[in-house]
């Protein structure tokens, strides 16, 4: 795992800008990288999911635990969490989504994404699976997957959109795999990320 650590600390976390995405909606969203200030947030957007959303991210509908929500927004050393945020009327920020990925072994990170009920539809899901493809690629992660509710229809949809391979899981025929190997052209796709980008704040 020494070589994909060194590969983010290669990086200034400190040093790159923000994302801004125009929404379906004509909403302007924000996508930067999550911090331990945005653990209370990160709670009010899950508390705020249906109990099928729950349950598609986390196998729980009820409440999730305090240590999960704190990894969703400090990730170790080897991974990356990012939120999305749309402005409020009281110009504050609400977080709609999170994504995360931690890295398992030396090759393989694993990635998961969660979107607020009302803010799904919106292409949010997708563009946060792409940025986490990017930055998992220019840490020198080699594979990423990510564990999916088999009766979760649209995320395979979406990730089969995005080149992931998707199976049943052969140890729990109520989960699919999701796996992405990244190749030579993906490795080309990274050269233009802003160097700096982990620490997109």
């Amino acid at each position: 795992m020494v070589e994909v650590r060194e590969g983010l600390q290669a990086r200034t976390w400190s040093q790159a800008s923000n994302e801004q995405w125009a929404l379906r909606r004509g909403a302007q969203a924000t996508l930067r990288r999550a911090g331990a200030d945005d653990e209370a947030a990160v709670r009010e957007l899950v508390e705020g999911l249906s109990r099928d959303s729950r349950y598609f991210r986390f196998l729980t509908g009820g409440r999730v635990a305090d240590s999960i929500i704190e990894g969703l927004v400090r990730p170790d050393a080897d991974g990356a969490a990012l939120v999305v945020t749309v402005p409020t009327v009281d110009g504050g920020a609400e977080v709609v989504a999170n994504g995360q990925f931690v890295v398992t072994d030396r090759d393989t990170a694993e990635f998961a994404v969660v979107v607020a009920d009302d803010w799904q539809g919106q292409g949010l899901g997708r563009r946060l699976i792409t940025k986490l493809q990017q930055l998992a690629q220019a840490a020198g992660v080699r594979r990423l997957r990510g564990d999916v509710l088999s009766e979760n229809r649209r995320m395979l949809a979406i990730l089969r959109g995005l080149g992931f391979s998707c199976r049943r899981n052969p140890e729990d025929s109520f989960l699919h795999e999701a796996t992405l190997a990244f190749g030579a052209a993906d490795a080309d796709a990274t050269a233009s990320l802003p160097a700096g980008w982990f620490g997109a704040r």
